[in-house]
């Protein structure tokens, strides 16, 4: 294992502290090598400036080894805002709205910033310097804060579980405290290797998007097919399990809706009980919609239902907008549990060959002026 990190490498409490220790009820029942742990770990959050009483209600909730992660993952700061900014050349109000974008946040006017913040701001200051288009800058280091958030909340899940089997040991933490700032720089590598690949491709589809229609794709708009596929009876099971349960399900179809989507179909989101998906290619964006279904029919209820439009739509801050995604989102509605539901225009760019179509007929849909012929589709066995 790797050594403690300086900020977490004490001498160990001294007498004094070791007596303010147990004057307070905070080494009761602990003895040898244990107590000695304990300590270090009271210690650490003491020079940290959490006083005896909060040790001591944190004692008692058993958070003793969140405050010591809290401390090992916390940047050991020593700018101001203005220092910041007179180091960077970026203004401090430029730096607060770039911290804020990219989901850093702004730190509280008696805390200070980190060498690792005076990096994050010379890297907007180096973007301009590309003269990249100055709101499409942050709008994409909002879509990256944004994305961050929610690979937190995935690590943090991980971290809760460790902690909760901990709690009863906080010196556990204090060894565990590496892993985590090791885990937190693994996790910074993936970012790097995943965003190069992805955006290649990106790039790679682009290059398809402009040798189609130049003047169509210079302006970010593309032809491609939006698909929204939902959990049927996911309110009315909201009703009847607890969050945590409820949880898990969403959980599940962000995991088999990663399992199923390959290029050229790009997942773009998950909100709650449904997916957004995209793609150029309508036949592998069909293939991923009833692959999507047949695997949520599989693993039991509640079985998934799927709607899909083909259309112009337009690329912006990771998300998609356009009269195929407000389409698609409405067509859903109109699908029974395990359908797959598309419009006409979409029906026409799938191959035939591969699937059949039935057609139900026209719809109105909500928001939409004009009614819409939709068709359910499926795969045609193979001989």
């Amino acid at each position: 294992m790797s050594p403690l990190p300086r900020s977490l490498r004490r001498p160990g409490p001294q007498p004094d502290s070791l007596q303010v220790f147990e004057a307070a009820g905070l080494l009761d029942g602990l003895s040898g090598p244990d107590r000695t742990a304990r300590a270090g770990v009271l210690d650490t959050l003491v020079a940290e400036g959490m006083t005896i009483d909060q040790l001591r209600a944190a004692t008692e909730d058993n958070r003793l080894a969140h405050h010591l992660l809290e401390h090992a993952l916390s940047p050991k700061g020593s700018y101001s805002l203005e220092e910041v900014s007179r180091k960077t050349g970026v203004s401090a109000g430029d730096a607060r709205r770039w911290f804020r974008a990219i989901g850093r946040g702004v730190s509280r006017d008696d805390d200070y910033y980190s060498d690792s913040d005076l990096e994050l701001v010379r890297g907007l200051e180096q973007y301009r310097s590309l003269g990249l288009d100055e709101s499409g800058l942050f709008a994409a280091a909002r879509a990256l804060g944004r994305n961050i958030w929610s690979v937190a909340d995935a690590a943090d899940a991980l971290l809760q579980d460790r902690l909760e089997s901990a709690k009863d040991h906080p010196e556990v933490a204090l060894r565990f405290a590496v892993e985590v700032r090791r885990f937190a720089d693994f996790e910074s590598h993936i970012l790097a290797r995943i965003l190069a690949t992805s955006l290649r491709q990106q790039l790679r589809s682009d290059a398809v998007g402009i040798a189609r229609d130049s003047d169509l794709h210079l302006h970010g708009a593309q032809e491609v097919g939006v698909c929204f596929a939902d959990l049927v009876g996911f309110t009315v099971l909201g009703e009847q399990v607890a969050p945590t349960d409820l949880g898990r399900v969403a959980e599940r179809l962000d995991r088999l809706a990663t399992d199923v989507v390959s290029s050229p179909v790009r997942l773009v989101k998950t909100i709650g009980d449904a997916v957004m998906m995209v793609s150029p290619d309508a036949t592998a964006l069909a293939h991923a919609a009833l692959d999507l279904v047949d695997a949520a029919r599989q693993e039991g209820p509640p079985p998934l239902r799927a709607g899909i439009a083909w259309g112009t739509a337009v690329p912006s801050a990771g998300d998609w907008f356009g009269r195929p995604v407000n389409m698609a989102s409405r067509i859903v509605a109109a699908a029974r549990a395990r359908e797959v539901i598309v419009t006409g225009d979409f029906y026409d760019e799938i191959d035939l060959d591969e699937f059949w179509g039935e057609s139900m007929g026209s719809h109105q849909l909500k928001g939409i002026d004009d009614p819409q012929e939709l068709f359910e589709i499926g795969r045609r066995a193979v001989a």
